[in-house]
Order: C-alpha cells, then structure tokens, then sequence
C-alpha cells in the first residue's frame, strides 16, 4: 500500500479530484516577485526570475502579467521556447516575435528580416506592452544571451528598449562564462520558496482533515518543505505511510518515520541557532590557540 500514486492514494481517501491541485496561493515570495516584475514590464527591463523547482516563479510571472490587464495598455505575452533550450537560438525569438506580434509570415534574409522585425515591434509597442518570457532559461547558451541584449537596442521612432524580457530559470542564468556586459544590464529576482508558516497553511487548506497539528507543523519545519512540489510529494508519502498503517490521519510518528529525528535535517527555525554558537567557540579558541603560542615563544625568547 506504501507503493500507492499520487492519484491512488487521493482516490482511497475519498477524493474525486487531487485535492493538492487549486489550492496555490500568493505566498509573501511571491508577492515581492510580483512587484518587482510589475515594475520591469513598466520599465522595460531585462530580469531574471531565479529560483528552484517549484518554488512558484511561473506563478509569479503570470499574476504579474494579469495584474497589468486593466493599465493603461494591455499586455502582450510571447512565451518562446522549444524542446532543448540549449538550442534555443535569437533567430528562433525573432521569429516567435514576428509571428506573435502580427500576422505576416516571416521574411527570410538577414537585412529584410531584421526590417521586417524592428517594424512589428515597434508598431505592436505603441499599442501594447510587449513582454517576451523565456522558461529555463538557465539552459541558454551565451551567445543567445549575448544576442538578446543586441535585439533589446533595436530603435523605432527614436525609442530603443521596446520591450520587456524576463528570464524564468532555476539558476542564475547570467552567471555564465561571456555575459558580464549583459549582466550589468538585467536584474534579478532571487525567490526564496515557501516560509515554515506558508507551508503549515498549505497542508492544512488542501489536507487539513488528514493530518495531525503537530504533524503539519513538524513536516513544515523540514527543508525540503520550501517548494510546492517538494511539500506534495511528502504530504503524499505520509499519507500512503498513514494508510499502511489502516488510518487516514498523518501523525507525529508517521513524520518520523520518513525522517527520523537522529537523521533528519536541521529544521529550519534552528539553523541560526545551532550554527552560531559552535562558529564563536571555534573562532574562540583558535583565538586562545594563538594566544598561547605567543606567550610560549616569549618564554623560550626570555630564557634563552
């Protein structure tokens, strides 16, 4: 029975739907994200949305993106990708954004192509603001990089900087051998995942009635509860661990059965204060180490 899917496990609980899916809220990470990435559309910026699975940065972009509906001019979104990133070449977005912002076929040739685009671009940024959002972009190579900012200088009507660009990746994507000058022109955003408190309220909205209150605060505490994927898939284990067991409520016990408290990781909240104290006794006595040394060799120094 611990061998159970996801959607097996929901299925013996009684659910007709995975109770896990629709319960995403704004999270205090995602809020700060969100306002940040407010500004860079208004700005016209180039910004890295940077943070591990899960953690909600799609979610981010998105709730931004709508936010800016009801503002002045509307929001045109071109989301480029293609099956390997690595590949992903600025000819590929030239051509997402030609086809996405008008609805002429792309000319082929390098002078005629690169008229053909900064024409639709500026003409779509009088109407709208354009955004151009790239996923993994943590796969990216260099040059592509490189080129994005040399596509972000392209004038119209004596503008230059026509559009916003963000970049939605699990790692800094500029943090790449080559791309320093872009880099100094494109910010980020560090997304930090969930709080202990924003994951205790996760569990108990979506599974509340399935868990133990000091259960949903233990699994809260552990780090690997910090995005929303990872905290499913634990809510998952405990309760096929629960089940197992002929109940449908996770308790303590369950928790320490997946992470037993000799093993587990540090919690959290404690990090700070197991980390400190054995950084000041070891910084003390290498202190009183030297100390020492010095005293001995102004004895040897007297005697002789």
């Amino acid at each position: 029975m611990s061998n159970m899917t996801r959607l097996e496990t929901f299925v013996n609980l009684g659910y007709t739907k995975d109770p896990l899916k629709g319960h995403l809220y704004e999270t205090g990470d995602m809020v700060r994200t969100r306002r940040i990435l407010t500004m860079a559309v208004e700005s016209r910026a180039m910004i890295s949305i940077v943070g591990e699975r899960g953690c909600g940065k799609s979610e981010a972009v998105n709730a931004a993106l709508k936010k800016l509906v009801g503002s002045d001019k509307p929001v045109k979104t071109v989301w480029v990708s293609r099956g390997d990133q690595e590949k992903l070449t600025i000819s590929d977005i030239k051509t997402s954004m030609i086809l996405n912002l008008s609805a002429e076929n792309v000319k082929r040739g390098g002078i005629v192509s690169s008229m053909q685009l900064r024409r639709v671009i500026g003409e779509a940024s009088r109407k709208q603001k354009i955004v151009i959002a790239i996923e993994e972009a943590q796969r990216l190579h260099p040059s592509t990089l490189k080129s994005l900012k040399t596509l972000r200088e392209i004038e119209w009507m004596g503008e230059t900087e026509l559009f916003t660009i963000i970049l939605v990746a699990q790692s800094d994507p500029m943090n790449r051998p080559g791309v320093s000058e872009v880099k100094l022109r494109s910010d980020i955003v560090r997304m930090q995942g969930l709080s202990a408190n924003e994951a205790a309220h996760y569990v108990r909205e979506a599974l509340g009635k399935h868990f133990e209150e000091t259960a949903i605060e233990l699994l809260a505490e552990l780090p690997n509860a910090r995005n929303y994927l990872e905290l499913q898939a634990l809510c998952v284990e405990l309760l096929n661990t629960a089940l197992a067991a002929g109940r449908d409520q996770v308790t303590v016990a369950d928790v320490h059965t997946i992470h037993p408290p000799a093993s587990a990781p540090i919690p959290r909240s404690a990090l700070k204060k197991t980390v400190a104290p054995a950084t000041g006794a070891t910084a003390l006595s290498s202190v009183l180490d030297r100390r020492q040394g010095r005293i001995e060799q102004l004895s040897g120094v007297s005697n002789a």
